[in-house]
């Protein structure tokens, strides 16, 4: 490091992701599950809420958490899943084996417009029971048969993780054969490496998965969650376009997440990029415009997007036509945001191509559509172009309640 660097220090929390599995996984466990590092966003709150009507308990043990089963669970069970689609998934598949309880899922206005049917059809396949399909679902709980289940893998990868995760409960090895594209394939393969930790049989071989029935999860060594590295990506992001390092910590040498590898894009685009012990620094280079394939991190589609602004030529995004159903149609809400700053945008051939622009300091209201990933990445725009206001920012809980605070805690501009 050379004398006189400025550095900015940001401090991510840990990642959702891989705390959605593990406390799905610890509800399967014979013993408590412990692991360090936690999250107190808006999706981890939800699961945990529901998982307590499951008869368990978060412990913090001084240097690690428990989660432990303290009592059985009512025979009767009502759950709101709020706005998570990841808790409406991951539930809804557990729920399935509850033999003997009857369990009410119910949720917001705006997750009840998302897709669902489809994977309640692939969990009757494998023998779940619904007494009602529409919201609220209700669950009679039972001992599903597995065996070969088809899924269309160019609609959900939670679909497929939800399903993977209750597969050693079952009564016969579960096949799961993948058609169509794959999206968003990176978090199945973080699905099959976490129950792999946790002793779980799994062949996983492009488009089939084998997973043997009579199997349990098992725990050898307290866990250790990431830092969460799809916030981080809007830190490193706005890093990439700025004068002096910014530095996420903690940090690790590779992750089992699939946004970890938004830093080779940034890399590629020019960006400065360094790992140290513990870091991951980042600052700008000569940004130039790239042509990539975002199916394996969609949810850095509009972070790229909005990074791609400052670049010396088009930056060219494909395999995303998954996007229009996310939290918001994420390809819509990116174009009509763009247009309102005179950012010159297109979407033709399932291609969003972003050109160069030099933005005023515009005092222009942007919507965030509430949606949390359109929110942080409109404030990366924010940060070069402070003038520029955006609505319901609150929507940003959803996956990370400290972000506004780190966004204001950067001091250093371009």
């Amino acid at each position: 490091m050379k004398k006189n660097e400025t550095i900015t220090y940001i401090s991510v929390p840990a990642s959702k992701s891989i705390l959605n599995r593990l406390l799905i996984i610890a509800t399967l466990m014979d013993q408590p599950l412990k692991f360090r590092n936690f999250s107190d966003c808006e999706d981890i709150k939800t699961m945990t809420e529901n998982i307590v009507r499951f008869g368990f308990e978060i412990i913090w043990n001084d240097d690690y958490y428990t989660i432990c089963k303290t009592h059985e669970p009512a025979e009767n069970i009502e759950l709101f899943i709020k706005d998570s689609a990841t808790a409406l998934r991951f539930l809804l598949a557990r729920t399935v084996i509850m033999e003997g309880h009857t369990i009410t899922i119910d949720a917001s206005y705006q997750l009840k417009q998302r897709p669902h049917k489809l994977f309640l059809q692939k969990l009757k396949t494998l023998g779940a029971d619904f007494s009602r399909e529409t919201f609220p679902i209700k669950v009679k709980g039972t001992s599903p048969v597995g065996g070969l289940v088809v899924i269309e893998a160019d609609v959900s990868s939670q679909f497929i993780s939800a399903i993977m995760l209750i597969a050693p409960a079952m009564k016969n090895d579960l096949k799961i054969v993948l058609k169509n594209h794959i999206v968003s394939g990176g978090y199945i393969a973080l699905t099959a490496n976490i129950m792999q930790r946790f002793g779980i049989k799994i062949s996983f071989d492009k488009d089939v998965i084998l997973i043997p029935a009579g199997q349990k999860y098992r725990q050898e060594e307290i866990f250790e969650v990431e830092p969460d590295y799809s916030s981080a990506a809007y830190f490193w992001a706005i890093g990439a376009n700025s004068p002096n390092w910014i530095a996420i910590k903690p940090s690790t040498e590779n992750s089992l997440q699939p946004d970890f590898e938004f830093l080779k894009i940034l890399k590629k685009m020019g960006a400065n990029v360094r790992k140290e012990k513990n870091l991951v620094m980042i600052k700008k280079g000569n940004l130039k415009g790239v042509t990539v394939d975002m199916n394996r991190m969609p949810d850095q589609v509009p972070t790229l997007a909005v990074l791609a602004i400052f670049a010396s030529s088009p930056t060219r995004i494909t395999n995303i036509e998954h996007l229009r159903f996310k939290e918001s149609n994420r390809i819509e809400s990116i174009i009509s945001e763009f247009r309102k700053l005179n950012i010159k945008i297109e979407y033709e051939n399932q291609k969003l191509t972003i050109y160069p622009a030099k933005i005023q300091n515009s005092s222009e209201l942007l919507s965030s559509h509430a949606d949390h990933r359109i929110a942080m990445a409109l404030y990366v725009l924010k940060y070069f172009c402070p003038g520029i206001k955006i609505d319901n920012i609150e929507c940003v809980n959803k996956s990370n309640p400290q972000f506004i605070n780190l966004f204001n805690s950067l001091t250093v501009k371009s």
